[in-house]
């Protein structure tokens, strides 16, 4: 199956690797070609990596690349033929453009654009209505129209006698059909878990592992998974407010397991200082592949740590992500128990639900014609990857496939650049293909509201931190937030629940924000916004924007 936009129609070009060494890429030659990696091949070392490249024949390249194990970026050069590729998640991004016979590749966005001469005329109108309202791009568009991305699962390969073509050689389509009882899975699914712990503890090999752990489920069963085998050099983080939900329950998860702890306090002077840096403004550099904005959270945690000198270069750097996502959390209740209808309607429930849930934080962009442009993108991004199912059971595993191309691979997996800006190694469990093959043929009814995986959680108790340690308490910080809250919340009972909340986002979050995200803008500025900013993230886009066409964006005009 091929990208539903092919290539230029240039004929016969070469692929020029931009990447370096100084940006974790690893360089190995083999007969006639070079191979250049990013990240890690279980089983694999880079020079049998570059032996089997140069071995291979055309034919072989998508059999080759989907029995690759692990998380991973790859270019490969030669006189017969030119590969790139990412893995099945995407987690290490590449982004290419065709300009006079060449394929530049990297993953470093600023590089190529300066390349090629880009500027704010080249901005792609549609995917830039895309990343306003969400934050990241849509398909394998980047917010530049001249420069294109390989989606997870998706290699671009070019030879001197064809066309530059883009192909795909492995697709993640959760919910597929399956033959099993819920016990038959419960226990497939216990036998994963024990299977994921044990690959991250070959791959630590005795290295400090850093588990950002919060109070939810999935940084809870890497470090729980970590203890119950006996692995004890791990040291475990929490950050933010002072008194957060997620500190007051990931210290008394790590106090259980007898994990070393440290708490590192945010608060909106500290963050924003931090986020002033010229170290922050590399970083943000670091991190651009003009398909999403970066993730913000983790920096003052990380550099923190390093500053006290607490962050050994050996460090692997292990957090939960993604595995609220695979294992059903984000399938909303419109996508439940309402299968069905005519294939028009049964796209148009899709459509809505992944509008609702990604494209949503400025409410004064979400005019029809830009809604429309948008919905549009995600049509072409799903008929692309096949369409809608046979059976209406199965439509909401496409609405956790659009989720997964664009928000999780794109926004979500960007918080593994910190790890490699501050040259720590890192892993991702829950996304290995151990795990993406066995969510991908859970039915609905064991994902909706994470039924499978919070049984088999709670059932097998690791650490014995699953059954009388809350998850995701609601707590507000600071003390004070809390009081003038709860005023408000009663002089507003008789406006409705809906002016409750509004009131709430704009007025309120500002200070409840348990991560500071709002420390780079003054309380003034945010409460005066125009266009209906949602929270936080909104005003993290609206900067990106600014940056990439010139102060204040079209977007956002001021």
């Amino acid at each position: 199956m091929t990208d539903s936009r092919p290539a230029p129609a240039t004929t016969n070009p070469r692929i020029e690797a931009l990447v370096s060494e100084r940006f974790g890429w690893r360089r190995r030659s083999a007969g006639d070609r070079v191979l250049w990696i990013r990240g890690h091949v279980r089983g694999r070392p880079v020079e049998a990596l570059a032996e089997e490249a140069a071995a291979l024949s055309r034919t072989q390249i998508p059999g080759w690349l989907d029995a690759l194990d692990g998380h991973f970026a790859l270019i490969v050069t030669g006189p017969e033929w030119s590969l790139a590729a990412v893995d099945p998640v995407r987690s290490s991004p590449l982004i290419w453009s065709q300009r006079d016979g060449i394929v530049y590749v990297t993953h470093d966005g600023p590089r190529l654009r300066t390349t090629l001469g880009l500027g704010p005329e080249d901005i792609d109108p549609a995917q830039g209505d895309a990343f306003a309202m969400g934050g990241f791009t849509i398909g394998a568009g980047t917010i530049y129209g001249p420069i294109r991305q390989l989606i997870p699962g998706t290699f671009l390969l070019s030879a001197p006698d064809a066309p530059c073509t883009v192909g795909t050689y492995h697709t993640w389509r959760p919910q597929q059909p399956v033959d099993a009882d819920p016990g038959d899975l419960a226990a497939a699914l216990s036998g994963m878990h024990e299977n994921l712990i044990e690959r991250l503890i070959e791959d630590a090999a005795g290295r400090p592992i850093l588990v950002p752990l919060s109070a939810g489920l999935d940084s809870r069963f890497i470090a729980s998974g970590l203890a119950t085998a006996g692995y004890d050099n791990v040291h475990c983080i929490a950050y933010g407010r002072a008194g957060n939900r997620e500190a007051v329950v990931s210290r008394e998860i790590a106090q259980r397991l007898g994990y070393r702890w440290s708490f590192i306090p945010y608060t909106n002077a500290s963050v924003g200082v931090a986020w002033a840096s010229d170290d922050h403004r590399a970083y943000e550099a670091y991190v651009d592949s003009f398909t999403a904005i970066p993730f913000p959270q983790d920096y003052l945690a990380l550099t923190t740590l390093r500053e006290r000198g607490d962050l050994p270069a050996e460090t692997l750097v292990v957090n939960g992500q993604s595995g609220d996502f695979t294992s059903g959390n984000h399938i909303p209740k419109s996508m439940i128990g309402h299968a069905g209808g005519s294939d028009d309607v049964r796209l148009e429930r899709i459509l809505d639900a992944l509008v609702d849930k990604q494209y949503k934080h400025w409410s004064g962009l979400a005019t029809p014609e830009r809604m429309a442009g948008i919905r549009s993108l995600l049509t072409a991004e799903i008929m692309a990857a096949g369409g809608l199912p046979e059976d209406p059971e199965y439509d909401s595993g496409v609405y956790e496939y659009g989720e997964f191309i664009d928000r999780q691979a794109k926004y979500v997996i960007n918080g593994q650049r910190l790890y490699e800006y501050l040259g720590l190694d890192w892993r991702l469990p829950l996304w290995e293909r151990p795990c993406l093959d066995f969510w991908e043929h859970v039915p609905l009814s064991a994902k909706a509201n994470q039924s499978l995986y919070r049984e088999v959680l709670e059932r097998h108790n690791w650490g014995g931190v699953w059954r009388d340690i809350p998850v995701n308490p609601m707590r507000i910080r600071p003390v004070s937030v809390m009081v003038a809250r709860q005023i408000a919340k009663i002089l507003h009972a008789p406006l409705g629940a809906e002016r409750w909340h509004a009131f709430e986002r704009r007025y309120l979050t500002y200070w409840m924000q348990p991560l500071c995200a709002f420390a780079a803008w003054r309380y003034r500025d945010v409460i005066s916004a125009d266009l209906g900013p949602l929270g936080a993230i909104a005003f993290h886009i609206r900067k990106y924007m600014d940056a990439v066409t010139g102060e204040p964006s079209p977007w956002f005009p001021r």
